[in-house]
């Protein structure tokens, strides 16, 4: 007899034409096998044996987790999903939350060493301003760790200094 499952009030049924490969079967629940544990799953259940705790939303008067993008290289965005919604959305944060982030590019006074090539006064679509790590750490997310930078700054910035090899180099928890 099929197990049925109930998620997040949907109820599912095993498709009786999929099957796993036996080779590719490690660990069961309740009598059903699973497929062998990827590298992410095997990160989270790893991350939060050892006491680690998922990041708060840098947003002042937030309290939520923030969105976790990936978990086989412990990437971690900086906001929670409501905010981060709020904000693409533009609209207001909800009551008794500050965004953290600017209306411009901080790098109008070439703190990367140029200066942005986009005015000040340009009024950029959501989504265009980004929240930046400045030390690269995407644990460490304090207020002062942060600063918002426009996607051009942004993409540049990561290019000079390698963010783009995280999956060939990979991250790893302090």
């Amino acid at each position: 007899m099929a197990t049925i499952r109930t998620i997040a009030l949907k109820t599912y049924k095993p498709c009786a034409n999929f099957a796993i490969p036996k080779k590719a079967i490690e660990w069961e629940i309740g009598g059903i096998e699973m497929p062998k544990k990827t590298k992410a799953m095997q990160n989270k259940e790893q991350f939060l044996a050892d006491g680690n705790k998922i990041p708060i939303c840098v947003n002042e008067g937030c309290e939520n987790n923030v969105i976790v993008r990936d978990w086989k290289y412990y990437s971690f965005k900086h906001v929670c999903s409501n905010c981060n919604t709020r904000y693409k959305n533009g609209e207001p944060m909800r009551e008794g939350v500050t965004s953290y982030k600017k209306t411009y590019c901080e790098n109008q006074d070439g703190r990367l060493g140029f200066t942005c090539p986009i005015s000040k006064k340009f009024e950029l679509p959501n989504g265009t301003l980004h929240g930046d790590h400045i030390d690269g750490n995407h644990e460490n997310n304090t207020p002062e760790n942060l600063q918002t930078l426009c996607s051009v700054c942004h993409h540049i910035k990561g290019k000079r200094a390698g963010d783009f090899n995280s999956a060939q180099k990979g991250r790893t928890l302090s």
